[in-house]
């Protein structure tokens, strides 16, 4: 992950988003907590969830 895409994603921290995972899959309508260097920490559906930022293929802010 870039500098500038990690710089996106830190100004999304505590909204609402959307993640595409590479295998196809999504996470909607959750809140990006933390994006870290390795992790995203998500909290979705009364849960966290821990993504590996190497399955992340597009992060953006839920409408």
């Amino acid at each position: 992950m870039t500098r500038e895409r990690r710089a996106e994603l830190n100004k999304l921290e505590g909204r609402q988003v959307n993640v595409a995972l590479v295998d196809g899959s999504r996470i909607d309508d959750c809140q990006l907590v933390l994006a870290g260097k390795a992790k995203l920490w998500v909290f979705v559906n009364g849960q966290d969830s821990f993504v590996q930022v190497d399955a992340v293929t597009d992060v953006w802010e839920a409408a």
